[in-house]
C-alpha cells in the first residue's frame, strides 16, 4: 500500500512514518511539505492513503484535498490537525474526507486508517473488477457492456494461446501473478483473454514491456494491442486479436507480437492462419470430417500459394506442436499429405466412445453428392468395406445406398424448389452422372418425375 504523508514538520513525518511501518510493514511512506507537493507527487504515483495537515504554507490542508480530489479521487484522505475547531470538522465532512485526527496520532488511530483503508480499497477492487469482467464476457458473447463510472481508465487487450494442450491454462495465470490487480481474464478453448485495466496508464505500459521482453515456450503466444482510454477501440482491439492471433502459424509460435504490425498481413496469409486454427480446433475436438477436409486444404495451399514457402518452417512447427509431435513433420507435400491422412484414422481408431460411425456419418453427410461409395469410405477410414457398411446398418437402421439416396433426394428436392436449375444440373449437383438414373430414382421414392415435383410443389 502506497502512503503519503503530508505536513510541514519533519519530526511529525518521521513520527508517522514509524507508527505507519509498525502497522503495516509492506507499506510505501512518501513525504509532502506542503499542498504543492503532495498534488505533484499524487500525479506521479497512486496512493490508497493520505494523511494531510490542516495548517500549511501556502495551500491550506483543506484546499489541497479539493484539488486533489480531482486528481486521485480514489485516495482515502484523512485530515490531521491539532486544533478542534467545530468549522475544520464542518468542511471536512463536505469534502467527504474519511475521518478528522486530532493530533498527535498514535498507533491505535494509524492501525485503524490503515485496516479500513484496506477493506474499501479491496471491496472497490471486487466491484471493480466485476464491471471490467462483465464488459469482457459481453463483447466476447456479442452483447453490449459498459464500464459505468470506470469509463476513461487505461487499458489494453491481452490474447494469450496455447498450442500446447498439456499445458493447463491455470498454470499460466501463475506467471500472471504479479500483475492480478491489473487484470481480469475469460477461458476460451485454447486462449486466454485479458481485459488488462488501470486508472493511470504507467502500470500498463510496465505490464505490456516486460511481458514483451520475455522469453516463451511450450506453445504459448502473446498478443496485445495499445494502450488506450477509449471503450470502442478497446472492443475492436478484442476483436481484431482473435482475428489476426491466427497469424502466429506464419510468423512463429512462443513469441510475443503487438496487434499493429499484424494488421498489415495480406488476405491470403491471413485466410491461410485462419484454416490452419480451424484444423487445429477439429484436431483437438477429435473431429475427423472437419479434420481431413481442413488438412487437404492446406496441402493444397502448400502446393498453390508460392508465399508460403517463406514460412514453411513456422507452419510445420505449429502442426507439429497441435499434434505432439516431435521433431517436425515429413518436408515432402506428399507425404505430408499421407501423414496427417494416416493421423486422421487414428483419430477414430482412438475415439474415446470407441465408435468410428458418428465421424462416418458425418463424412457422408458433407461428401454425399461426390462419388462416394463403400470402397472409398473403407479406404479413407482404414476400415473394411463390410465392417462400415455392417456399422452404418446397425446405427441408421437402413443400408449404406439406400442411406445417400435419402441425403441425395432431399438435396434434389431442396434444389428443385428453391432454385431455377434444370432436372439435368440438380442431377450432376446431386452427386449422379444419369439423368435417368436420377429419374428413375425420384420416381421409385416420390412417385412422380422431378419436373412434375417442382410443378406440384411450387
Amino acid at each position: 500500500m502506497n502512503i503519503l504523508v503530508i505536513d510541514d514538520e519533519p519530526l511529525i513525518h518521521l513520527s508517522i512514518e514509524k507508527l505507519i511501518l509498525s502497522c503495516s510493514e509492506n507499506s510505501h511512506v512518501y513525504h509532502a511539505s506542503n499542498g504543492r507537493q503532495m498534488l505533484e507527487l499524487l500525479k506521479e504515483h497512486r496512493f490508497q492513503l493520505a494523511y494531510v495537515d490542516i495548517k500549511m504554507p501556502g495551500l491550506s490542508g483543506l484546499e489541497a484535498i479539493r484539488l486533489a480530489k480531482e486528481v486521485s479521487p480514489s485516495t482515502h484522505y484523512y485530515i490531521m490537525t491539532g486544533f478542534n475547531e467545530f468549522e475544520y470538522a464542518k468542511q471536512a465532512v463536505k469534502l467527504k474526507v474519511e475521518d478528522y485526527l486530532m493530533k498527535p496520532l498514535d498507533q491505535k488511530t494509524i492501525w485503524e486508517t490503515i485496516q479500513t483503508a484496506e477493506l474499501l480499497e479491496m471491496s472497490n477492487q471486487r466491484e471493480k473488477k466485476t464491471v471490467f469482467r462483465n464488459w469482457l464476457e459481453n463483447n466476447i458473447n456479442h452483447r453490449n457492456g459498459t464500464l459505468g463510472k470506470y469509463d476513461g481508465y487505461y487499458g489494453f487487450i491481452l490474447l494469450i494461446t496455447l498450442d500446447n494442450t498439456k499445458l493447463p491454462p491455470e498454470s499460466l495465470l501463475e506467471k500472471l501473478k504479479p500483475y492480478e490487480e491489473y487484470y481480469v481474464s475469460s477461458f476460451s478453448g485454447n486462449q486466454i483473454l485479458l481485459l488488462c485495466f488501470s486508472e493511470d496508464a504507467e502500470p500498463l505500459h510496465s505490464m505490456s514491456k516486460n511481458l514483451s521482453g520475455q522469453v516463451y515456450t511450450d506453445g504459448v503466444t502473446f498478443f496485445a494491442s495499445s494502450i488506450t482510454r477509449k471503450t470502442e477501440e478497446l472492443k475492436n482491439d478484442l476483436w481484431k486479436l482473435l482475428q489476426f492471433s491466427c497469424l502466429r502459424v506464419l510468423k512463429g509460435i512462443e513469441r510475443f507480437y503487438y496487434l499493429k504490425p499484424l494488421l498489415a498481413c495480406g488476405p491470403e496469409l491471413l485466410d491461410f492462419g485462419r484454416l490452419c486454427v480451424k484444423w487445429q480446433t477439429a484436431c483437438f475436438q477429435k473431429n475427423y470430417s472437419e479434420f481431413i477436409n481442413c488438412s487437404e486444404q492446406i496441402c493444397r495451399q502448400f502446393e498453390q500459394v508460392k508465399e508460403l514457402g517463406k514460412y514453411k518452417t513456422e507452419i510445420r512447427t505449429f502442426l507439429s506442436y497441435t499434434l505432439g509431435i516431435q521433431p517436425y513433420l515429413p518436408s515432402g507435400q506428399e507425404q505430408l499429405r499421407t501423414f496427417l491422412h494416416e493421423y486422421a484414422r487414428n483419430l477414430i481408431h482412438n475415439a474415446e466412445d470407441g465408435h468410428p460411425v458418428r465421424s462416418i456419418i458425418q463424412y457422408i453427410q458433407e461428401h454425399y453428392c461426390e462419388n462416394l461409395s463403400i470402397s472409398g469410405l473403407s479406404e479413407q477410414f482404414g476400415f473394411s468395406a463390410n465392417y462400415i457398411s455392417n456399422l452404418l446398418k446397425q446405427e441408421l437402421g437402413i443400408s449404406y445406398n439406400k442411406y445417400i439416396t435419402q441425403l441425395r433426394l432431399n438435396h434434389a428436392k431442396e434444389l428443385l424448389l428453391s432454385t431455377r436449375q434444370s432436372v439435368k444440373e440438380i442431377t450432376s449437383a446431386c452427386g449422379y452422372y444419369s439423368q435417368s438414373h436420377f429419374t428413375k430414382l425420384f420416381m421409385e421414392y416420390e412417385g412422380c418425375t422431378p419436373a412434375e415435383y417442382r410443378r406440384r410443389c411450387k
